[in-house]
């Protein structure tokens, strides 16, 4: 009895995998056919799975035309599925047939075991699949007329994705529809009008974008035009993005969420500029309706893009209409307090109040929402011109009063004119005559200020000069008394020879003395001279390593023939890639000669002033090149300069050295051939008691 019983509880199923269903088409209306129903799926892959002769019968049923997360069956989690359903067609359907498939994920699509379409990328490796989001375009569907077909679809989701809620879009399983040819390429033809119409509205933004920019330019104090442009500009980059979304075959989802989150910013954004620019026409101040807007917004993006299923409507009708909310608030406010042409803005935002209120009536909806993004901005366009309308009456109004009063003011002016030559005629005269004697004043300030030079120089020179010329004429008055004493003594009878030999080697030495401190102040003038003239030599191209080298030995041995106790060492450091300098040689030898021996002087003294056994005197001349100039060091470590004469150095007659020793000429006289001379610059670096840096900048390209 009981084997009995379980065979009767055995004999449906039996029966039932006998018997698989069959979707039957029996005629293709103008939309198509959704295939939707007598699906059945099942877990794991295997490619026996296409085959049209396996037993499907214990597979589970499945409507996947349904969103994704309405079949918490399916995994989500990479693992590959498979989709399978049988149909026949009437064999009295002499079309021929495509199938329009939407899909969120990846597939590989078979009919009677051959594949005939593949969305995405399809893999045993759960990292390797990429879902793709098939936007439904035709495929050709060789459907056998005879017996039973078998679609199969092979299956995965790609794991860790958001999937898209923006825009109140749905993420269909799988959705396939058999359709003619003809009724899918009407269908295709409706999908390319809307192109059309998309591609029409952002040439109409393309034109009014650049166009109120440059109405900015012009104008900056009107942010209006600023604002209005960032409206425009928004709407070119949404637009044209809805052109290329609906131009592919698939996408891939992954980069779907992340596309329509980044242009749901952007139309958020142009929503913020066009209440922006309504704001500064009707000259209103940002309040707290406005914040408050932004506040919701900001609030609404993220709602938009993680809330699924619903998180798009609280954005895209509530805060949409929010937003046309607060821009017929703020033209009706305008018309309430007189603003001309404010009307035209309120029209303008109540339109699109009502069109955007109809979003649930989708016939209304579809008819109207293609037009709805042109209203807003084509009221301000008109309001705009319209405003300039009234500005250019005001204009010529103030053309003519202009006209009026200056027939009034040329009488005026006519009469004035006179008077006004009799007093330019005056004031001529009177300006002349002060001409002549400011010119006269100022030759007068000259010509002190070339005698205060000339007093302030002859200063300078009487104070040098002055002490060999003491000099010469003492000694020259003691030669004179030596004279007398020597003509005295040879005129008596008996002589002191001893005596007259003493006059005569102490006369020998006044004479001695009188040429050296005579020499002394011939080597002043002649220095004066050299400062005071031009220098007319002429210039040559000069390897400044090598007349550095040569001046800086004959400045030693110079030193060394006139003093056998004078001793230091000296070395060179030249940068070989400095190419030849077009300068004047002897006035850069004699800059450089200078250098060389006030540095060797330097050293000398404080070898004689510290008596120091450790300490070596050492002088270097160096060169470099810096880019387009070059830099030539003259450096010793003897005694320094302090601070406080630092700034004089440089002055003509000016000298640190004892007297009889230095005239004061030589830095002045370097200073002017590199400065002047060359366009170059000489500076100076020392501390007191450790040395000093004289530093010669030339420019290669002046030079």
């Amino acid at each position: 009895m009981r084997c009995f019983i379980v065979f009767l509880f055995f004999i449906p199923i039996f029966s039932f995998s006998q018997n698989s269903s069959i979707f039957k088409i029996d005629s293709l209306p103008t939309q198509g056919i959704l295939l939707d129903k007598d699906w059945k799926w099942h877990a794991g892959d295997n490619p026996e799975y296409a085959r049209t002769d396996l037993d499907d019968s214990g597979w589970g049923k499945i409507d996947p035309t349904l969103d994704i997360f309405a079949l918490p069956q399916l995994p989500k989690t990479g693992e590959i599925f498979w989709l399978r359903l049988h149909l026949s067609l009437d064999s009295a359907l002499n079309q021929q047939t495509v199938i329009k498939i939407e899909q969120s994920g990846a597939t590989e699509v078979f009919l009677n075991g051959k594949q005939i379409a593949g969305y995405g990328l399809l893999s045993k490796n759960i990292t390797a699949i990429k879902a793709a989001n098939s936007t439904g375009w035709s495929v050709s569907f060789p459907i056998q007329k005879s017996g039973v077909n078998v679609l199969s679809v092979r299956y995965a989701f790609q794991p860790h994705i958001l999937y898209n809620s923006h825009w109140g879009y749905r993420n269909k399983c799988f959705a396939a529809r058999i359709n003619s040819p003809e009724n899918a390429n009407a269908a295709l033809d409706i999908v390319h009008s809307s192109d059309k119409i998309y591609m029409l509205l952002v040439g109409v933004f393309v034109i009014l974008c650049p166009l109120y920019f440059v109405f900015y330019i012009f104008y900056p104090t009107q942010k209006f035009n600023l604002y209005f442009s960032g409206y425009a500009l928004s709407q070119i980059l949404f637009w044209s993005w809805l052109i290329y979304y609906y131009s592919g075959y698939s996408y891939q989802l992954e980069n779907l969420v992340l596309q329509s989150t980044l242009f749901l910013t952007v139309v958020v954004s142009g929503y913020l500029f066009l209440l922006l620019a309504v704001y500064r026409l009707l000259n209103h101040k940002l309040g707290f309706f406005f914040w408050l807007t932004v506040v919701l917004t900001l609030l609404s993006m993220p709602a938009a893009a993680f809330i699924y299923g619903w998180g798009w409507l609280i954005h895209h009708i509530l805060i949409a209409n929010f937003y046309n909310i607060i821009f017929v608030a703020v033209a009706f406010r305008g018309v309430k307090t007189g603003k001309k042409g404010a009307g035209i803005l309120l029209v303008g935002g109540l339109l699109a109040l009502i069109i955007w209120g109809f979003f649930g009536l989708s016939a209304v909806y579809n008819t109207l929402s293609k037009w709805y993004f042109l209203i807003q901005p084509l009221s301000v366009a008109i309001f705009l011109g319209y405003e300039m309308a009234l500005a250019n009456r005001k204009l010529q109004q103030k053309l003519k009063e202009n006209e009026k009063l200056a027939e009034e003011k040329q009488q005026i002016l006519a009469t004035q004119n006179k008077t006004l030559e009799k007093k330019v005629t005056e004031r001529t005269a009177e300006l002349e005559q002060s001409l002549k004697e400011l010119k006269q004043t100022q030759n007068q300030l000259v010509l002190k200020e070339k005698l205060a030079s000339l007093g302030e120089l002859t200063a300078g020179i009487a104070h040098e000069i002055q002490n060999p010329l003491n000099f010469v004429n003492n000694f020259s008055e003691l030669s004179v008394d030596l004279v007398k004493d020597v003509n005295e003594e040879i005129s008596k009878e008996k002589i002191d020879k001893d005596y007259v030999k003493d006059l005569m080697s102490d006369l020998t030495a006044n004479q001695q003395k009188i040429n050296h401190h005579g020499k002394r102040a011939s080597s002043i003038v002649k220095g004066m001279l050299e400062h005071s003239r031009a220098s007319t030599g002429e210039r040559e191209m000069l390897d400044i390593n090598k007349l550095a080298d040569e001046y800086l030995r004959l400045s030693y041995h110079g030193l060394r023939a006139k003093d056998k106790m004078f001793n230091s060492d000296y070395k060179t450091d030249f940068d070989e890639t400095i190419p030849k300098m077009n300068v004047v040689p002897q006035d850069i030898g004699r800059v450089l000669l200078n250098l060389i021996n006030n540095a060797f002087y330097a050293v000398n003294e404080r070898a004689k002033q510290y008596a120091d056994k450790n300490y070596a005197p050492l002088v270097s001349v160096s060169t470099k090149r810096l880019a387009d100039k070059i830099e030539i060091t003259v450096k010793d470590n003897g005694t320094g300069i302090p601070d406080k004469i630092k700034e004089k150095i440089f002055q003509p007659f000016f000298t640190t050295k004892p007297t009889g020793e230095g005239t004061g000429l030589g830095l002045s006289l370097a200073y002017d051939i590199i400065t002047k001379g060359h366009g170059g610059t000489l500076e100076v670096e020392s501390r007191e008691g450790d040395g000093s840096e004289f530093i010669i900048l030339l420019s290669i390209k002046t030079n």
